[in-house]
């Protein structure tokens, strides 16, 4: 397989993330070597604006090399839209939509992705990681893809707050929790100090660790929530930002709708306002199987999009480009499992 070093290019660890291309190239998988052998899988930059795993993971290896507790393969992703500091390159996939999953992708991109899964599969992993920020105002979180106990312990090592993801499709941690507990943390607004730090505590204790059901407690105390529907503004509604929008729009958000990350919105709270010559709902909101569920969350009054039942929206953001490229944000209720 192409592009897996057996070590971390020299002077690497001084880069930024928008200097990386200079060392190594989209997708290439780098192998550390750790007194323990079954590697941690770390996936950074699949996003190449969500910087903070990769200052997180410099900063443990700067502190740590040459004697990791255990052995890291750190997977660097979309190195080529790091160096523009975007989400992903104009008119290119999404990488982290194009991991293996029940829908077949033959892009070149999931082709080569299959190939690291594969490889990472065959070294029985200890536990995988997908580290991401998010574009709006959120609580620090995990994403799970499995509901078992290693799946929610690894994820109570990083945040009391988690939410199974069962969409969308083709996610990394959905594809390496068929063989092993993974995880997606989301570490707030890329770059924050906060956000970098708690990461960094969240290796250092994670690399220490020789058994995730050893942490008694922890599954009986967490509350899981379930994402259930994603909310998208239509494509073919102009959207702006209320204070930040320079041109007239047909559908325009308030500045601070992402406070409302993982709080209940009640009936009758102003998600947007409408042009006054539109009148149709500029929102689509679709459950797990596709199905439009718009009115039971979301109607028209005078011109502004209201609650219409009370809901917990997660990942709102306010990036009008990550809204186009992916979705205004999701609703989400809490899990009931056995743990």
């Amino acid at each position: 397989m192409d592009n897996i070093l057996s070590q971390l290019p020299a002077d690497i660890l001084d880069a930024e993330a928008h200097q990386l291309h200079e060392f190594v190239e989209d997708l290439t998988l780098v192998h550390i070597p750790g007194k323990i052998e079954r590697p941690l899988f770390i996936s950074i930059l699949q996003h190449g604006n969500e910087i903070t795993g990769w200052q997180a993971i410099r900063y443990y290896l700067k502190q740590n090399l040459p004697n990791l507790p255990r052995s890291i393969y750190l997977l660097f992703g979309n190195i080529s839209a790091a160096k523009h500091n975007i989400r992903q390159l104009e008119n290119h996939v999404d990488f982290n939509r194009c991991w293996p999953s029940l829908r077949a992708n033959h892009h070149p991109i999931a082709v080569k992705i299959a190939k690291i899964t594969e490889f990472i599969k065959n070294k029985k992993p200890f536990a995988s990681v997908d580290i991401h920020n998010n574009t709006g105002r959120n609580p620090h979180y995990s994403g799970i893809n499995a509901i078992n106990k290693e799946h929610i312990n690894l994820a109570s090592l990083f945040s009391e707050t988690i939410i199974h993801i069962t969409s969308p499709d083709g996610i990394q941690s959905g594809a390496f929790a068929e063989f092993c507990p993974a995880i997606t943390i989301e570490c707030g607004m890329s770059g924050t100090a906060d956000g970098i730090e708690q990461t960094i505590t969240f290796l250092e204790n994670l690399t220490r660790l020789s058994d995730l059901n050893q942490l008694p407690g922890i599954a009986e105390r967490q509350q899981v929530m379930n994402i259930f529907a994603v909310v998208k503004v239509c494509k073919d509604i102009s959207l702006g930002v209320k204070g930040q929008t320079t041109k007239p729009v047909d559908f325009e958000i308030p500045a601070d709708l992402d406070y409302h990350n993982f709080h209940l919105l009640e009936a009758g709270t102003v998600i947007g306002t409408l042009a006054d010559a539109h009148t149709v709902m500029p929102l689509q909101v679709t459950d797990q199987l596709g199905h439009d569920i718009t009115d039971r969350y979301f109607r028209i009054d005078s011109q502004q999009v209201i609650v219409h039942k009370p809901v917990v929206p997660a990942m709102i953001t306010l990036s009008t480009a990550a809204i186009r490229l992916d979705c205004l944000c999701y609703l989400i209720r809490p899990l009931t499992f056995n743990s």
